[in-house]
């Protein structure tokens, strides 16, 4: 399978730049970094979680430096540890991923288990309320290895929670490296007698092999056009699969994988790509978490930030992957052969 590079990026800013108050109208001055972990668009707006922080990011698309209409929704510590975000339209709420904490029925055992807090952000955005905190009904060895996105579906047979995992196999360790094995799950939302609920997975969804990566950090699903985004901080890629939303699975193995933008040296810069979420049919958005001290010190340019792309400009939005791939192959073979015929003349 051939690759391409993401067009460019039209818009791109620093969160530490973007936000001017916190939502009380209080100016912050002690908050020093952003690690961004998960995006969702809601009407033309952003908001953004942060792992580091419990409130929620809200702004629009022209990304002002310091903009009143930008706000941090919520307090802004404890640490939240939330790694993804998913808009309910049939509730006007969000779901917020906590990644993977210890609960009481898993202390002896020694592992995590991903937890789902519902939410709603009052109408003059000064702070947001809880509805419902729901376990996922999975275990994970790791606690930094357990899911690192969501989305939210609504199929014919009622609404599906997508969890998508960072390590492959659904694991940590080695295994988790063994590329080309992302897994999805997908969940139920169950309610017990005693009030209590938990999202409950039926259903592992294997991402095809072609999203060769050695993690994966975001999903974005498009209702329109049907195509599964799957970022990888890693690799700092994108693979675009065709999905059917009503049957929660791929429609064939095919796939288009997109890099980030490069440096002139093809270097990665785009180190840390975490959230991801479709602007439109022929955009995406991209969120960065803070550069890790182990990484090249060109990958601080564009940590802590939020990203707009365009797709290449030969993007079709609606043809399947398949006949993408047959078209790009054939125009690489067609270039070949021109060089080669310029080549025979020399």
């Amino acid at each position: 399978m051939h690759s391409s590079a993401m067009c460019c990026h039209s818009q791109e800013s620093a969160f530490s730049g973007v936000f001017r108050y916190l939502a009380n109208g209080t100016e912050f001055t002690k908050v020093t970094k952003f690690e961004a972990s998960g995006l969702a668009r809601v009407q033309g707006e952003f908001y953004a979680v942060f792992d580091n922080s419990m409130a929620l990011g809200h702004l629009d698309d022209r990304f002002r430096f310091r903009d009143p209409h930008n706000l941090l929704i919520g307090p802004w510590e404890p640490e939240s540890q939330f790694e993804g975000i998913a808009y309910v339209p049939e509730n006007d709420t969000f779901l917020l991923l906590h990644e993977a904490i210890p609960h009481k029925k898993t202390e002896r055992t020694g592992t995590y288990k991903p937890f789902i807090r519902e939410v709603r952000i009052k109408k003059d955005y000064s702070d947001y309320e809880d509805v419902a905190y729901c376990e996922y009904n999975i275990e994970f060895v790791d606690s930094n290895k357990g899911f690192e996105s969501i989305q939210y579906i609504h199929t014919p047979g009622g609404p599906w929670l997508l969890g998508m995992c960072e390590g492959n196999h659904c694991e940590g360790g080695e295994t988790g490296k063994d590329k080309g094995n992302g897994r999805i799950l997908a969940a139920q939302l169950k309610w017990n007698e005693d009030g209590s609920c938990v999202w409950e997975p039926s259903k592992t969804i294997a991402v095809p092999e072609g999203a060769y990566f050695t993690d994966y950090s975001a999903i974005a699903y498009n209702y329109e056009t049907q195509k599964l985004a799957v970022l990888s901080q890693e690799d700092s890629a994108i693979w675009i699969g065709d999905f059917i939303g009503d049957e929660l699975r791929f429609a064939s193995e095919e796939g288009q994988m997109f890099h980030l933008p490069r440096d002139n040296h093809c270097e990665m810069i785009y180190c840390n790509a975490e959230g991801i979420v479709w602007v439109d049919n022929y955009r995406i958005a991209i969120a960065s978490d803070k550069a890790k001290a182990r990484q090249p010190y060109w990958c601080d340019a564009k940590d802590q930030s939020i990203h707009l792309f365009a797709m290449p400009m030969n993007w079709d939005p609606y043809s399947p992957a398949a006949k993408a791939n047959a078209q790009l192959e054939r125009e690489v073979a067609e270039e070949l052969d021109e060089a080669g015929g310029s080549n025979a003349e020399l």
